[in-house]
C-alpha cells in the first residue's frame, strides 16, 4: 500500500524526493517484505518462484512477526499516520495467520 505522493525507489522516482518520502517508502517495503515472509512461512501464500504453498513453519514465522512488533514498539511516536497503519495491519494479519497455524495443530500461540 504505498501512498501516492511516496516516490518510487529507482532513480526517476528519487529524483527531489525528500529524506522523509524516501524513507516511508523504505519503511513500507520493509514492512511489507516482513509480512509477506511471515504469511509465505505460514504457508498462507504461494511461493512466487512455483507457485507452491510450502507446509507452515510457525518457529521462523514468528521471528518475522516478532521484529515487525519490535519496529512497532521502537518507532511509536515517530510514524506517520499510514506508516502506523500499514505497521498494525501487517501485525493483525500475520498475528491472525500464526494463531491460525497454531490452532490447527493443536497449539497455543
Amino acid at each position: 500500500m504505498r501512498s501516492q505522493q511516496l516516490p518510487a525507489l529507482d532513480e526517476d522516482g528519487l529524483a527531489g524526493a525528500t529524506p522523509e518520502q524516501i524513507y516511508s517508502v523504505i519503511f513500507s517495503e520493509v514492512v511489507m517484505g516482513y509480512g509477506h515472509t511471515a504469511l509465505l512461512l505460514l504457508g498462507k501464500i504461494p511461493n512466487a518462484e512455483d507457485g507452491t504453498v510450502n507446509p507452515p513453519e510457525p518457529e521462523s514465522a514468528k521471528s518475522y512477526i516478532d521484529i515487525l512488533e519490535m519496529l512497532l514498539a521502537k518507532t511509536r511516536g515517530n510514524l506517520s499516520p499510514e506508516e502506523t497503519q500499514l505497521l498494525t495491519r501487517t501485525l493483525e494479519a500475520t498475528r491472525g495467520a500464526l494463531a491460525e497455524v497454531f490452532d490447527a495443530a493443536g497449539r497455543s500461540s
